[in-house]
């Protein structure tokens, strides 16, 4: 079952925002400065239950408070006799009144979205494409709830004013729209924008940095996809980069008429140069989730935006950790002297060394106290660096201990922050890296160093129930199957075999491990307790998050 709610709203009995109020957790929750926390497996406490707790407390205090005041007297008058507590203690003498919310839906949608002040110009008409038809206040909803809960995981900069936005590229206000509508009616959006997509094929009306926003929202939040051949997002953000590299995006601070279209030289400077932070980013994240090389790379140019005063804080934090991310991938997993690209044993240990403590130097120096989306963003990175050293041909030394209990901590942490969000509400890579954190956690335990920690079963288990009351629900499955105690056996002779054809994806290595225990149970057991889709090899349930 989904948690729609955070827990202090299923407490209080109150309609719960936190699906339009951003990632930082409901309206409630920030009012009183508390952490939102989603937990399926949450069961409220009765009022009644909570009242006697409260007037037991307060009996305990009153009575701690009493003998203070007493114990102070004494020694003031050197009268040992007991004193009664006086009117000065600051334990109240009666039981507060507890601040309850209204028990309806909670407030109405209007009022929670006027107070976000990221539009500039609202929708004066209805809009239609294809048999969808949205009255203007939907609209002004929808794009005010686009800013709120899913802009802060890639804030570029763009234009606030809806009309704008409409006229210059309907594919933006669109995608925008189908990224902010509930589930239930995203499906609707498919069709039609995958239609409009098609105009990247016309330079005329393609070649505009509003397009390449489109492509870069469309691959955070993709469109429901069976398998990975059916998901655009690793071609979509090959596009986005193309046409950001062809109309000069590159050079944002540059006159030159790279596409030769009047319109882009009258972008504003700060849209075109953190839109190609953000095209930056996008690739790096695509590429990692397949373990091949990145398609941008990182120029003084592009390292000099980041410090730009007009550029997001948090944007900038994505792109240095994207940066380090494609340096030490690429250095680890593709610079090899042979046909994997994959580093010998001793070299690639020392390298993971030192790419970690250039990611500690940039959390030090860069964000000491990071929001939650950059942590999990900086987590997942940091993974995918520690996984080299879970290589079969990898010998066990004290070195390598390090960097698994290094691993090991990081993932533990991975899953704690992100499973007290709604992961039905966050962008596709961080449901992603939930459950690769969790199968890391896996191999730690199943492989050679047989770490055996009732921490690890814990918090697999909580990322396998987070991810199933999501829409990850097939992450969910996943989990439950590769990490079934009756097919230990199989990982490990599956796991341990060091011909492994998968050498040379990267840190994404991991997932085609566990793709492979697959194969293998389906070679090898006739009755397989998984549901019969998961056995197509054709349609493995990991080739949807690859």
């Amino acid at each position: 079952m989904k948690a729609k709610a955070c827990t202090r709203c299923r407490q209080w009995k109150v309609g719960c925002d936190a699906n339009i109020s951003g990632p930082e957790g409901c309206t409630r929750c920030q009012e009183h400065d508390l952490p939102c926390v989603f937990d399926s497996t949450f069961q409220r406490t009765p009022k009644r239950r909570k009242l006697a707790e409260m007037q037991v407390e307060l009996a305990e205090l009153r009575k701690l408070a009493g003998s203070r005041v007493a114990s102070s007297a004494e020694r003031e008058t050197g009268n040992t006799s007991p004193q009664a507590p006086t009117s000065t203690s600051l334990i109240p003498q009666s039981i507060p009144s507890l601040t309850v919310w209204p028990a309806t839906t909670g407030p109405e949608p209007a009022t929670i979205l006027t107070s976000v002040p990221d539009l500039q110009g609202l929708c004066i008409a209805d809009k239609y494409i294809g048999d969808i038809h949205l009255a203007a206040s939907h609209v002004n909803e929808l794009f005010r709830i686009y800013f709120a809960r899913c802009h802060p995981y890639l804030p570029f900069s763009m234009s606030r004013s809806i009309e704008t936005t409409y006229e210059r590229c309907p594919t933006l206000f669109w995608v925008i729209c189908a990224v902010a509508s509930p589930d239930t009616a995203r499906s609707q959006f498919e069709g039609p924008i995958r239609g409009l997509i098609s105009d990247v094929l016309d330079p005329a009306k393609g070649s505009t940095v509003e397009m390449v926003q489109a492509i870069l929202i469309l691959c955070m939040w993709p469109f429901p996809f069976a398998n990975q051949r059916t998901d655009s997002s690793f071609i979509y953000s090959g596009i986005a980069t193309q046409i950001s590299l062809s109309i000069g995006l590159h050079r944002p601070a540059s006159d030159a008429d790279f596409g030769n279209e009047t319109n882009e030289r009258y972008v504003d400077e700060e849209i075109r140069r953190t839109t190609w932070l953000a095209s930056f980013i996008v690739a790096q994240i695509q590429a990692s989730r397949r373990g091949v090389p990145a398609t941008v790379v990182a120029d003084y140019s592009l390292l000099s935006s980041c410090d730009n005063p007009g550029v997001p804080r948090e944007l900038s934090h994505l792109c240095y950790i994207s940066h380090l991310t494609i340096d030490s991938t690429h250095a680890l997993g593709a610079r090899g002297s042979n046909t994997a690209g994959l580093v010998e044993p001793s070299a690639r240990i020392s390298l993971i060394n030192v790419f970690g403590k250039q990611f500690d130097d940039l959390r030090r120096q860069r964000f000491p106290k990071p929001t939650d989306v950059v942590e999990i963003f900086f987590l997942s990175s940091r993974l995918q660096l520690w996984s080299f050293a879970l290589h079969n041909d990898v010998p066990i030394s004290a070195n390598t201990v390090q960097i698994i209990y290094q691993a090991r901590e990081d993932a533990v942490r991975l899953i704690q922050i992100a499973c007290e969000k709604n992961l039905s509400l966050v962008p596709f890579y961080t449901r992603r890296s939930v459950c690769y954190a969790a199968l890391l956690l896996c191999r730690i335990k199943l492989g050679p160093y047989g770490w055996q920690d009732d921490m690890i079963d814990h918090h697999v288990e909580r990322a396998q129930q987070a991810l199933s009351a999501s829409e990850g629900v097939k992450f969910g499955q996943f989990l439950a199957a590769v990490t079934s105690p009756d097919n230990r056996d199989v990982f490990i002779r599956t796991s341990g075999d060091k011909r492994s054809p998968h050498r040379s994806r990267m840190g994404a290595f991991l997932v085609f491990d566990f793709q492979r225990v697959y194969a293998d149970l389906r070679l090898q057991q006739a009755n397989v307790p998984f549901p019969s889709e998961f056995l197509d090899l054709d349609n493995l349930p990991w080739t949807e998050f690859e």
